[in-house]
This record gives C-alpha cells, structure tokens and sequence, in this order.
C-alpha cells in the first residue's frame, strides 16, 4: 500500500468516533421515517466500513481518493420494504431532510436502456445537515457523505442474486448468462409491480367495505375477514355485550374476537348480513342464557367474547346441533382445555332448562 493511502486509513481510525455519530443518527432517522408512515419495512440497516474492508478498497482504488471525505460509502444505510412504491415514499423523506449530493447520487431506474432489466435501487448520497444534527467541536459530522440505498424486498432479492454471480456488470456475463439474469429480472420487477397493484387494490376495497358496513347494507358485502373486522368496528357484539353487562353491573373488558371469524364461518354464515341477522335474531336467547348463568353470581367483569359466545351457544342448541358441537365452540375460542366438556355440558343444561331444543350427543335426543 502506498504513503498517501495509509495516511486515509489514519484519518479512519482518527475519525472513527465521528462515523459512530453519523450512524446513529441515520439510523434514527430512517426508523422515525417507518414509524411516520405507519407500515412494516423488511429491515432497517446501518453499517461503518471496517478498517480491513476500508483498506481492501485503497489498495485497489486509492488513486480515486485524495482524501478520507472523497469516499462515500464508509457509512451506509439501506431500508429494505415491501413494495416498491413505498420506496418512493422514503425518497422524498430523505431528499427533504439530508443533504443530498445530486451528482453522485443514482437511481438506477434512470440508466436503464430500453431492452433492459435491473435491479432498480435508489442511492441517496448525503450528509447531516446542521439543522438535524450540530456539534460545533465536531464539525466534521457534517461533513462527511454516506450512502443511503433503498429498495423493495424483490429488487433486494435480485441485488443479493447478481452480487452472488460474481460479476460487476453487465459487460463480464457471459451472453446467454446474461439472457438468463434479465429475464430473472424482468419477471422480478413484473411481481413487485403486481404485488404493489395487489396491495393498492385490496386497500381500496377495505376502504369501501367499511363504508359500505358504515351504512348498514350488510347483504350486498361478503363475509371475509376485512368485511368482519370493519363489522366488529361499527359496533359488532357490543350490544351483546351491554345487556349481559347490566345482570351484575359489570365491567366488560376488551378481548380479541379474531378466532370468531372462524367459527362464523363454520357456522355457514356467507354474508354480513347473515352474520348480523343471526346477532339480532339470538339477542334475547343470549341475554335470558346470560341471566341464567351470571344472575346471582359473583361476577363483576366479563370479556368481549362474552357476547358471541353466548349468541354461538344460543344458536347452536336453537339449532339442536349437539352438547358436542358446544365443546368444538369451547375449543375453538378457548383451546382445548379439560373443563371444556363440563362447561358444554352446563351449558346445554342452562338451553335445556329454556325449552331449547337439544341432544345430549350426535344422536341421542332429550325427553
């Protein structure tokens, strides 16, 4: 190695705390950015050059540099997500917070010919400008440039695909090789497109669900998870829930009635109109069954799939499926627990004892 590039690498190890501080802050920046936008990102990654892989590059490229602040990629930060027109949401994060040096910055969507394929990264240039972050004994901090790449999952995948080949560029593949890798390309940029269309598409028909579910034409929306899930926000099982509360007074504390979907489904229902006709028609089975159970009983706070439970067990002995298929409700919502059969059994005690018709088993019908 030559004078002039060791005296780079002392500028390293001198500057090192300094490198130290600029990845902090970008990486801070970056996770301010995922959490602005409100969605997943694949990853989040910052990294400082080592001295050896600082010093493998001098020796094949000090010429390049005349000093430490020439070279742009001792610190680098990369933010992987999902699709890509969320790349182009963290773009104009950083282009309107860092100090971005336009002439070294690329994206390769832009040097893309025609006929070609690629993996279509962005990569940011940039330094801290004082306004994020200032140290007046350390004015370097703003000084120095970093890397920021940014990519979608697939085009990520494609990078990690062409440096695993061991070539550069283009110009070293092989021809037919070549032809291979582009085609590869090509159909990886046609499934990020189509995967962002998917996500568009599937965003727009939630929004219209829960308009739809807002004005309370149930039967024209299917009953899918994102149709339920807008249900249970306009209002759902609370009235349900309410009225038991009102036995005891008691307090109804919140629950997940994500496993319900499931058993609505089992149940045959198809659409929400289904879902909601089976909730109003079974209201005062479920309400006169809560009495049965809690009236007189110590008990002060019931969970939110209090309500659908009881609705479900009303229901099911209304339609005198079985003391069995009560237990298969109780293993679903509660998994399977040994005092589930003793439950299911009380339960179909309590229909019995409000005239609902019912089976003690599959095949066996009480007097």
């Amino acid at each position: 190695m030559d004078l002039h590039s060791q005296l780079i690498l002392d500028q390293y190890k001198e500057n090192i705390k300094s490198f130290k501080t600029i990845e902090k802050i970008v990486k801070k920046e970056l996770e301010s950015y995922v959490q602005d936008f409100g969605f997943l990102v694949n990853s989040v990654e910052t990294r400082i050059k080592t001295y050896d892989s600082l010093k493998g590059k001098l020796e094949l490229k000090g010429y390049k540099y005349q000093t430490l602040k020439d070279i742009t990629d001792i610190i680098g930060g990369r933010v992987v997500t999902f699709y890509n027109d969320q790349v182009e949401l963290f773009a104009a994060k950083i282009e309107a917070n860092f100090d971005i040096d336009w002439e070294n910055s690329v994206d390769k969507r832009k040097i893309l010919k025609l006929d070609q394929f690629g993996y279509l990264s962005r990569h940011y240039i940039c330094s801290i400008p004082k306004k994020m972050y200032f140290d007046p004994e350390h004015p370097e901090i703003n000084e120095f440039r970093f890397e920021i790449q940014l990519r979608s999952i697939l085009q990520h995948t494609w990078a990690s695909i062409h440096h695993d080949t061991g070539y550069k560029n283009d110009i070293e593949v092989p021809r037919d090789i070549l032809r291979a890798l582009n085609r590869l390309a090509g159909l990886l940029e046609l499934a990020d497109d189509a995967f962002s269309s998917i996500r568009n598409q599937l965003e727009d028909y939630r929004r219209r669900v829960k308009q739809i579910v807002k004005s309370g034409d149930f039967e024209s929306v299917d009953l899918d998870f994102d149709s339920y899930n807008a249900y249970l926000d306009n209002g759902g099982f609370s009235g349900i829930n309410k009225k038991i509360a009102t036995i005891n007074n008691m307090e109804i504390e919140q629950a997940s009635l994500r496993v319900f979907f499931e058993v609505f489904k089992s149940l045959g229902f198809r659409t929400l109109k289904d879902l909601d006709d089976f909730a109003k028609n079974n209201f005062y089975l479920a309400y006169e069954f809560a009495v049965r159970q809690f009236a007189g009983k110590d008990v002060d706070i019931i969970t939110e799939t209090t309500g659908p439970l009881t609705l479900c067990i009303v229901y099911i002995l209304s339609q005198d499926m079985g003391v069995n298929i009560i237990k298969l409700l109780l293993d679903t919502v509660y998994g399977p627990r040994k005092n589930n059969e003793k439950l299911a059994e009380k339960y179909t005690a309590i229909g019995k004892s409000m005239g609902l018709g019912i089976h003690t088993s599959g095949d066996e019908q009480h007097e």
